[in-house]
């Protein structure tokens, strides 16, 4: 079995986040989403990774994934769905069954019960119950067996999301290079399971119970980041003075805390600067960022972002690569805002 990660698209929902990078370069608890999916599919037991990019963002991938070992690197030309996408790889596959995974998507359970659901199955894909099916791609499921999916659909005929993972065999191809495209002019991969079940074929629907996101949001990716901080396993590795800390927490070499408060789970980034904070719980300190004077929970901050005496507590807050948040002045607000930045004051 070959894995591909789709991974092609900006993620314009997650604007103003991705708007320098794509968004599976932002990390989470310090590790990049696309990183993150590289991991859980060579986990699955799959060696042979492919990643489906654009010429856009492919030198931003090949970066976050520079430590996951080798991969194969595939474009996608045109941004035409996930099913063009699935095309891009077919030389890659050659004639393998397949593991794809949409390269922003989060797991906690392990994705081995997919690859085995291809044993009494054409192919099979990943589902979630979640509260409000309609926002995703809902899958219809009886005895096990998909029977039906429709895509954000005003009455949902079950709870369960398709949750952006799926598994093949080979023939599979051969249906999804058979589509055409939809509504959004789009070929899109899910279709092609349709096609399957239509022509006598079988797609298991796999439950997964633990954690998922799609990281779609920035509400999401803090939803993310609190799941995998909560993961680590504590360490100080980093100077500590006059500091308080309770609770799993990771500082990282060459990181600085001094005279502040951490309470758990909170990462601290290689080279970062803390000082006078209290900092935590659910917060990420990227790499050589800097935290003066500030109070702040569930919150991202980016690498060598700066955040100095802010006046309020920052709650449910993202703060992306090399931003600044200060204290205004005694004059009044001193406000710099870039493209697509968000401004609440």
């Amino acid at each position: 079995m070959k894995g591909v990660i789709l991974a092609a698209g900006r993620g314009s929902r997650l604007f103003p986040v991705s708007a320098g990078r794509p968004k599976h370069a932002v990390p989470i608890a310090g590790v990049p989403i696309i990183a993150w999916a590289v991991r859980a599919v060579r986990e699955a037991g799959v060696e042979e990774v492919a990643v489906v990019t654009s010429s856009n963002n492919e030198a931003a991938l090949r970066e976050a994934t520079r430590d996951e070992g080798p991969l194969t690197f595939l474009r996608q030309e045109e941004p035409r769905g996930t099913g063009d996408a699935v095309l891009a790889a077919r030389a890659f596959l050659e004639g393998s069954p397949a593991l794809l995974y949409l390269g922003d998507n989060l797991f906690a359970d392990p994705l081995t019960p997919l690859t085995e659901a291809l044993q009494d199955a054409d192919a099979a894909l990943g589902v979630k119950q979640v509260p409000d099916p309609s926002a995703y791609g809902v899958a219809a499921v009886r005895d096990n067996l998909l029977t039906d999916l429709d895509e954000k659909p005003a009455a949902p005929a079950s709870d369960l999301a398709a949750c952006g993972v799926f598994a093949f065999h080979p023939h599979v191809l051969e249906e999804v290079a058979r589509l055409e495209p939809s509504v959004r002019g789009e070929i899109e991969f899910p279709q092609a399971l349709l096609r399957v079940i239509a022509a006598g074929g079988r797609v298991r629907a796999v439950t997964f119970p633990g954690f998922w996101s799609d990281a779609g949001t920035p509400a999401d990716l803090l939803s993310a980041s609190a799941h995998f901080l909560s993961k680590l396993a504590p360490r100080v590795d980093g100077e500590v003075r006059r500091s308080s800390l309770s609770g799993p927490v990771v500082i990282e070499a060459g990181a600085t805390v001094e005279d502040s408060l951490l309470v758990g789970p909170v990462l601290i980034g290689a080279g970062a600067s803390v000082r006078g904070s209290t900092v935590g719980p659910n917060v990420s300190v990227g790499p050589q960022a800097r935290l003066e004077g500030a109070t702040l929970s569930d919150t991202l901050i980016d690498e060598a972002a700066t955040v100095r005496s802010p006046t309020r507590p920052l709650v449910r807050t993202v703060v992306g690569r090399r931003a600044t948040i200060t204290a205004p002045s005694a004059s009044g607000l001193q406000i710099v805002v870039g493209d697509y930045s968000v401004v609440r004051v």
